[in-house]
């Protein structure tokens, strides 16, 4: 059964390249808006790898499985940032779970600007600018060691600068690796936005976390310390983006804390972010809240989470 699995896992990944490989998008240039989806929508406190609380494993495919015994989950995700950026995020998603183990999830986020307007030879306003991303995912995870489990993602992305809308079509791989007898290891590495054949012009983001329990004997009372990175080719210019920081979390009955401290490299620019974020265990919901200031006198930038799910 576990071989049977995985050849479908691996299958399923190599139809998805072989037709990203050889479906053309509007010649060939890159969707608008990529830059959207460099803000953390959903994953605000918590590494992009080990993402969890909005239920859908937007930026790693193999945390949307579902544990055991656990029938669905549904969540949602807002983000809004400073006045300065303007940039705004919703995510939605739900995930269910297949007998046997096999768990399937569907979301849709849109990422964009608001307030852009349109001039003309004087600053007064023609109307507004549409600069907007919209992504659809269909995520399949599932254990395939007591250990390991894995996920893919298919995804349909439209991104919209004005007048110039394109699409593309994007497959994702991830992993998560969680070993228990000591101190609760885990390790998580996934892909985000990964065209095949297309890396140069429409950069994909690869993440990857590792932490383990300090003190505690389970979830429901534990301190984790970790650290987590993420890098990113920006474009034709093959200039690269990196992230990479050390977070802590801990978690005191139903209410859980997550700090991170990393630092971005873009070219010759270097920023140091904060991160923090609040959740709260409600019988069967969750609700959190956290925010991310950074060092460069940018305004903060603020996000939602409520999740709920079903035995």
């Amino acid at each position: 059964m576990v071989n049977r699995m995985r050849r479908k896992l691996l299958c399923g990944l190599a139809t998805v390249a072989v037709a990203l490989h050889w479906v053309p998008t509007a010649g060939a240039q890159p969707v608008p808006a990529r830059d959207l989806w460099d803000f953390p929508l959903g994953a605000v406190g918590a590494p992009a790898a080990l993402a969890a609380e909005a239920g859908v494993g937007l930026w790693n495919p193999a945390m949307m499985a579902l544990p055991e015994g656990m029938r669905w989950r549904a969540g949602v995700a807002s983000l809004s940032t400073g006045a300065d950026q303007g940039v705004e995020g919703q995510l939605l998603g739900i995930a269910w779970q297949r007998q046997g183990g096999t768990s399937i999830g569907l979301s849709i986020a849109r990422a964009a600007v608001g307030d852009l307007v349109r001039t003309d030879t004087d600053p007064q306003s023609l109307g507004s600018l549409p600069y907007e991303s919209l992504l659809g995912s269909l995520s399949v995870a599932r254990p395939i060691t007591p250990w390991l489990t894995a996920g893919v993602a298919a995804r349909l992305r439209q991104g919209r600068a004005e007048r110039d809308v394109r699409t593309a079509l994007a497959a994702d791989v991830g992993a998560l690796v969680n070993y228990g007898p000591w101190r609760d290891f885990r390790l998580a590495a996934g892909t985000f936005l990964w065209r095949p054949g297309r890396e140069a012009e429409d950069r994909p983001l690869i993440t990857i976390a590792t932490d383990a329990r300090l003190v505690g004997s389970s979830s429901l009372g534990e301190a984790r310390l970790g650290i987590a990175g993420q890098s990113a080719t920006r474009g034709q210019r093959d200039r690269t983006s990196r992230e990479l920081g050390p977070f802590a979390s801990g978690r005191l009955g139903p209410v859980e804390a997550r700090a991170a401290v990393p630092t971005v490299w873009s070219g010759d620019v270097r920023i140091t972010r904060t991160r923090f974020s609040v959740s709260l265990y409600l019988a069967r919901f969750v609700v959190g809240i956290g925010r991310e200031d950074a060092s460069v006198g940018l305004g903060p930038m603020y996000q939602f989470t409520f999740s709920s799910f079903g035995k």
